[in-house]
């Protein structure tokens, strides 16, 4: 079975390639989603007026953000709609040495 790497930057809000900061290579897609979820720069102003969750406690934000971003990553691999974005790309250890 070949071993995938996930590599994780942090973009823009197009996600354009030029703008992309590698910001850390996992060996599982759980530990850099995990990773996004917990060190993310996206302005938490942003989730919310984006999400609706202005009538939720601080720490009912924060739980509803961090699966927010956990769904939105699980399902595409990126997050959208926010002036700072995370791209997730999976390569696997044979073309580690192409990127």
């Amino acid at each position: 079975m070949k071993k995938q790497l996930y590599i994780v930057y942090e973009t823009d809000a197009w996600h354009t390639v030029s703008n992309r900061t590698p910001m850390g290579i996992f060996s599982s897609k759980t530990m850099a989603i995990n990773t996004i979820v917990k060190f993310h720069n996206i302005p938490l102003e942003e989730i919310i007026s984006n999400n609706d969750l202005q009538e939720l406690t601080s720490k009912e934000i924060h739980k509803e953000i961090r699966k927010l971003l956990r769904e939105e990553l699980e399902s595409v691999l990126q997050t959208q709609g926010y002036s700072v974005n995370y791209d997730i790309v999976i390569c696997s250890q044979n073309e580690w040495g192409e990127i």
